[in-house]
């Protein structure tokens, strides 16, 4: 009976050993390179998975199996046409494997520009926005590549220049904000179709504030059972000081949440002088993790580098308010996609651990 006891024990703590542990992935310019990052969703075993200076990743996405992390890197290429060298310049998409191999490329060097994707329920397509030239006139729309047969097709053309596409847990719609007009005009959340039908605003446009102030909403993101979405919200404008020129100026950021319907909208308890540059939700909805830089100054134009402090990731728990710092590198943490540890079948083994980066509180 001892034995058996002692046997059972062993596989208990194997299997525990064993077991996945929900997952962040995310990109960050650590020592002057951009990398793609993996880690506990506590913030410890942080990860990295590309390791080559060229490669430049960012916005990494997993597929819903969570056995593929999707990101995008900007490739330079030049050509001689007609006796005369030119250059092209793309975002390109890559597959690769969760520990960072099998990379693969899934796009061209074709002059696009591209933004943050998602998967669609099955994993067999991504959603993002794009943007090209054509006959010296910009075209923008909302596209979907088949992973598979490596198929583009648009299904929505568009002026307003949408970003941060994000398809709903149940595949029928898709999320996406209105990029930043030249000049830094406001924009809100709007929501489409699969298919690209029926577009339209989740959230009224907003208003001007008060002393030429403008409201841009950005970063869509559903909740795991399609319930809710979470965004952001900044006030900013452009003003010309004497002495400096043209210079930006923030009012406020805001983290907000709201029904699928665009309803019931409630701040975070989150500071306001903290600049989100990534977001999604964790711990199955009961949390968020998100980056940012603590301590901006607001409603005062900004000096370059002077103002700007680190980007680090946090966890917000949504019953309580409380806030948690998962990574503290002084460099730039920026996109994050976060998986249930219900979908990963094992704890990836990293190729590079850093020691650093291990914290848990």
């Amino acid at each position: 009976m001892h034995q058996h006891k002692v046997i059972f024990l062993c596989l208990l703590l194997l299997l525990l050993a064993t077991a996945a542990s929900a997952k962040i992935v995310f990109s960050s310019e650590r020592d002057g390179v951009k990398s793609i990052y993996l880690m506990d969703d506590d913030g410890s075993n942080q990860t990295l998975l590309t390791e080559s200076e060229k490669l430049k990743p960012a916005l990494p996405c997993w597929s819903p199996d969570g056995q593929q992390i999707l990101f995008r890197r900007l490739i330079r290429d030049t050509f001689r046409e007609d006796g005369v060298w030119r250059a092209i310049e793309s975002d390109v998409f890559f597959l690769m494997n969760t520990d960072g191999t099998n990379v693969r490329q899934l796009t061209e060097n074709d002059g696009s520009s591209i933004g943050r994707t998602s998967f669609s329920l099955d994993g067999k397509s991504i959603v993002f926005n794009r943007s090209f030239r054509k006959n010296n006139a910009l075209k923008v729309g909302i596209y979907v590549l088949n992973i598979r047969m490596l198929k583009m097709e648009e299904i929505h053309q568009s002026q307003i220049r949408p970003n941060s596409c994000d398809w709903s847990p149940d595949g029928k719609q898709i999320l996406f904000a209105e990029g930043i007009n030249i000049g830094g005009g406001g924009g809100t959340i709007w929501i489409i179709g699969a298919e690209g039908q029926n577009p339209r605003r989740l959230i009224p446009a907003p208003i001007l504030q008060a002393d030429n102030f403008v409201i841009h909403r950005e970063k869509p993101r559903w909740s795991p059972d399609g319930k809710q979405i979470v965004f952001t919200e900044m006030t900013h404008k452009w003003e010309f000081v004497p002495n400096v020129g043209n210079a930006r100026f923030f009012g406020a950021f805001r983290y907000l949440i709201c029904d699928h319907n665009g309803e019931n909208i409630k701040q975070l308890r989150i500071p306001q002088d903290w600049q989100c540059y990534g977001i999604d939700w964790m711990d199955e909805g009961k949390s968020v993790v998100f980056s940012a830089r603590a301590g901006i100054p607001l409603n005062e134009p900004l000096r370059g580098d002077i103002d700007i402090p680190p980007c680090y990731v946090y966890k917000y728990h949504i019953p309580t308010g409380e806030i948690t710092q998962l990574t503290n590198d002084p460099g730039w943490d920026q996109t994050i996609d976060w998986i249930s540890d219900d979908v990963l079948p094992v704890t990836p083994q990293g190729k590079k651990k850093v020691t650093w980066g291990e914290i848990k509180q």
